[in-house]
């Protein structure tokens, strides 16, 4: 179980990053939903909060970097 935590963590903050560069609308989206997943079956709830607002800033901050300097 915490090997598998570790392991949605590390999926959730690569998505994070990727949705500042690449794929705002899928990889916010996945940002999103790791947290919530990590919030309500591992008991992380801070993790998944913190991973959800994240999600919704990078994917917010990316679709404007591309707007804005693409």
């Amino acid at each position: 179980m915490v090997n598998s935590k570790r392991l949605l963590l590390f999926i959730g903050w690569v998505n994070v990053v990727a949705a500042l560069l690449l794929f705002q609308a899928f990889c916010g989206l996945m940002a999103i939903c790791m947290g919530f997943v990590l919030k309500k079956d591992y008991q992380a709830p801070t993790h998944g909060l913190v991973l959800i607002v994240v999600g919704i800033l990078s994917t917010v901050i990316g679709w404007l970097l591309n707007h804005f300097y693409m």
